[in-house]
This record gives C-alpha cells, sequence and structure tokens, in this order.
C-alpha cells in the first residue's frame, strides 16, 4: 500500500521516480483558510518566538504552519487583521515567502534540515510545541528550484556548519 503518495499527475510527461521521493506538496488543512481582503492579512497565533502574518491564503509556510498547528494540537483558526496592526505589533513577522521585503530577517534563523534527499540549508520561521512537550518548526528551503516550507520535528534540525 502506498502512503501519503501526493504528487501532482502530468499526463503529458513520463513518471520520474526522483522526483516523486522529493515531493513537497502538503494536502490542504482541514480548516479553510480564508481570504485576506485588501489592507488585512492573515495570522495563525502561537508561533515561538513569533507569529507570521500574511497576504496570501495559499501561502506554502501558512499551509505548513496550519499542519503544524493540527500536529501540536493548538487552535487551528486563522484570524484576519488589519496590516498596519500586525507591522507594529513585536510578536508578528512579516511571512518570507509572501512579504519578503517587509520580513525582519533578524528574527529567522538559518539552520540545516535533515531531510529524505540529505541535508538542506533553511530558514527556521517559527516553532510550536506538541501536547507531548516535543518541539516542531516550520522550516523553509528550497526543493526542486522551488522555494517551500514544511513542518519538520527538531530532532531533523541542526545548526549550519560554521564558515572558515
Amino acid at each position: 500500500m502506498v502512503r501519503g503518495f501526493t504528487r501532482r499527475f502530468d499526463p503529458e510527461r513520463p513518471r520520474d521516480a526522483a522526483a516523486e521521493q522529493q515531493d513537497a506538496h502538503l494536502p490542504p488543512p482541514t480548516v479553510p483558510i480564508p481570504r485576506a481582503p485588501s489592507g488585512s492579512a492573515l495570522v495563525l497565533p502561537g508561533g515561538r518566538p513569533h507569529s507570521l502574518y500574511h497576504c496570501r491564503h495559499d501561502c506554502d509556510v501558512l499551509i505548513a504552519d496550519s499542519h503544524l498547528t493540527e500536529l501540536c494540537a493548538q487552535d487551528p483558526r486563522i484570524h484576519v487583521a488589519k496590516i498596519d496592526t500586525l507591522r507594529s505589533c513585536e510578536d508578528r513577522v512579516a511571512c518570507p515567502l509572501c512579504l519578503p521585503t517587509e520580513t525582519d530577517y533578524t528574527k529567522i534563523k538559518r539552520c540545516s534540515v535533515t531531510t529524505p534527499t540529505g541535508p538542506r540549508e533553511a530558514l527556521l520561521t517559527l516553532w510550536r510545541r506538541a501536547p507531548d512537550s516535543t518541539w516542531h518548526a516550520v522550516v523553509m528551503y528550497t526543493l526542486n528550484s522551488r522555494l517551500t516550507a514544511h513542518p519538520h520535528p527538531a530532532t531533523s534540525l541542526n545548526p549550519l556548519p560554521t564558515r572558515r
């Protein structure tokens, strides 16, 4: 039985087994994500050390964070707030994927994440704690020439090697 197979089917191209192993597609979250009206942003509160705000309802980071809240048994409801109010909050950071020019990169750490295809350099956007006291993070990295975000357990994250 194939478990977790989520590769998007393209009937025009031949099957690529290596791409199937690296598939980064996450299924849609169980809680629907609303659209942000003009001048507003979407926030999924409860991230540590901050929560991210997003301008796109289909942002990969928002979808990964939504999956992570479900995994960590936290409230998965996404709030819509005025973007001007969010910019002034110290515990909110603009999403590096959908708002790259507004992001405060000093609040986002670089790390290395272990993936099925090997270690990759990544950006650690936020942490969430599961009921069993384990920590999970939403990390962003390049996969198949595309910037993507996924939830990962803390055990799969490593500091970046120091350069000499």
